[in-house]
């Protein structure tokens, strides 16, 4: 099992859970939420492709998307604070947290790994920006080494950077690296739900779901 915290709309989450049992983002939702936010569709036309890589890199691992209209949900394995220190739990007084998560609660889910994708939040960019995507350990190299590898892939095609991607930004849920990490996952229900709270600077707990 994995220790997962996502910030979410927890009254969203009930009703689906009343509904159906389950909860299940929805892609079309989430395009026309990111749209309304940004006023235009230039920030989903950029950050989309990323998320349909993640959705097949789930597909891939044996995590079949249940319908056709599911996106991912994002939690966090593991953060770092501004110390370099990795967490499991976020704090939620940290001041990077502080704004992005007005009107949400924190979640944390236990969930079977073998549910999980986990990502590599600074290895994700590279999908982001479709950038060639070195391995790990590059961050320790020479500085000059890893100037030479990404001159020497900066062209690569298509396939080739998604199969670095593969190799470089997914992380084992079972060992995880004390680095940033994201996972996603399809769906919750409320078994897996442990706690929840306020998304940002409360202690108090607002309900415990166990």
């Amino acid at each position: 099992m994995i220790d997962l915290y996502s910030f979410q709309r927890w009254p969203d989450i009930v009703k689906s859970f009343g509904h159906s049992g389950s909860y299940t983002p929805s892609w079309s939702a989430a395009r026309r939420q990111a749209i309304a936010d940004d006023g235009d569709e230039d920030w989903w036309n950029t950050i989309s492709p990323a998320y349909e890589w993640m959705m097949g890199e789930m597909e891939h691992a044996g995590m079949p998307r249940p319908d056709p209209d599911a996106a991912p949900l994002w939690a966090w394995a593991r953060w770092v604070d501004s110390k370099g220190r990795a967490h499991t739990r976020p704090d939620r007084r940290y001041p990077g947290f502080r704004n992005q998560y007005d009107g949400l609660e924190l979640l944390h889910l236990r969930v079977d790994e073998d549910r999980v994708l986990c990502t590599d939040f600074d290895q994700y960019h590279c999908v982001i920006n479709n950038w060639p995507c070195a391995p790990l350990d590059a961050g320790a190299w020479p500085p000059e080494e890893y100037d030479r590898w990404l001159d020497e892939h900066w062209d690569d095609p298509a396939e080739r950077k998604r199969l670095q991607y593969r190799a470089n930004a997914i992380a084992d849920p079972k060992r995880l690296p004390d680095r940033w990490i994201q996972a996603c996952l399809w769906t919750i229900t409320p078994h897996d739900v442990v706690d929840i709270r306020p998304a940002c600077g409360k202690p108090d707990t607002i309900g415990n779901h166990g």
